[in-house]
């Protein structure tokens, strides 16, 4: 697409998701969205389609990305890809930056993830059957492919798209770190880097990082609050079950009454459970920042030397250059040429 009919259709999407005569629709997805994944809650799925909104449907957020990046194939190629399905139309910013890099969108979705998507695609074609986008069940003939999985997939799609063009995405995570000059204000928007979508996102908080003497009851006494998680059964009957677990290997934790902490040198955390590891020095701490930097999504905190540093509570408020694993998805699509 070129950018002027990009933007117009961004213009309509955030139109579209708005208007009440299109709720009826919109209502009959999100139903079916709950059906097919008894993770998708209604409140999970709302806070997604928000957050889709919010970041994405922007056409001013769209033009200053434009500034930055104002070139476009000069070939339409076809991308094949294969997105996640751990949350709602979490494979929206891989769709939107094939269609602005001018080049054809092939989709393989998710099973866990089939509504909210298929909503969006039809609402793309409503706004012309022109916009190069459709559905695929086997990506063959694919001149690249941006591909999302576990990292078992990931290896497996590593190994099978070899020849093309391609970026792989495995499990990541996110952290927080922590250094004794937070308030309480920090840590209840920490909160929600912590519990949005149930902790099933790679950009939830999976580890705290803090100081050796740093005392953590502060911030238990905020993280205690989050009592809404346990509404969802899925989330109550992981936290339940990891619960049990600890008692009956008597593995020391701190039990919140909603969330687990555990202290830990791993790194991906369960859900229901929050790792903490201490650090002796800033040293120590970049050493084991560096060492993970395959598996870290984001870093929430105040420290802005970090690269991928996002603000308390910002985790899941990516802008439009906020590229999953650090790669430029848009140069990599613009490098088809």
């Amino acid at each position: 697409m070129k950018k002027e009919s990009f933007l117009q259709l961004i213009a309509f999407l955030s139109d579209y998701f708005t208007k009440s005569s299109n709720k009826e629709k919109i209502e009959l997805f999100i139903d079916r969205a709950k059906n097919e994944n008894p993770w998708f809650s209604e409140h999970l799925i709302r806070e997604a389609m928000e957050a889709v909104q919010l970041q994405f449907f922007d056409v001013t957020a769209w033009e200053a990305f434009f500034l930055q990046h104002p070139l476009q194939v000069s070939t339409r190629h076809q991308v094949g890809l294969i997105l996640a399905g751990n949350l709602p139309a979490v494979g929206i910013h891989d769709v939107l930056m094939t269609l602005a890099s001018g080049n054809e969108a092939c989709i393989k979705l998710s099973s866990q993830d089939k509504s909210i998507m298929l909503l969006y695609v039809q609402a793309m074609q409503e706004f012309s059957p022109d916009v190069p986008i459709r559905l695929i069940e086997r990506l063959q003939g694919m001149e690249a492919v941006i591909a999302t999985g576990s990292d078992f997939s990931g290896s497996y799609f590593a190994h099978y798209f070899a020849t093309i063009p391609h970026i792989i995405r495995k499990n990541r995570t996110s952290i927080a770190v922590l250094d004794g000059s937070e308030s309480k204000e920090d840590f209840h928007a920490l909160a929600s880097d912590v519990f949005s979508y149930y902790g099933l996102g790679c950009r939830n908080v999976s580890t705290i990082a803090i100081p050796e003497a740093y005392d953590p009851l502060p911030l238990f006494d905020v993280l205690t609050q989050y009592h809404w998680v346990l509404d969802h059964t899925k989330y109550s009957n992981n936290y339940q079950y990891h619960k049990t677990l600890f008692l009956l290997n008597q593995i020391p934790h701190f039990d919140l009454g909603n969330v687990l902490i555990q202290e830990s040198q791993d790194l991906v955390s369960p859900v229901g459970v929050v790792y903490l590891r201490r650090y002796a020095s800033k040293d120590e701490l970049l050493t084991w920042i560096q060492a993970s930097e395959g598996k870290i999504q984001c870093i929430v905190g105040a420290d802005s030397e970090q690269a991928n540093q996002v603000a308390f509570g910002k985790s899941q408020q990516p802008g439009l250059s906020d590229f999953a694993d650090g790669i430029d998805t848009y140069a990599f699509l613009l490098s088809l040429s």
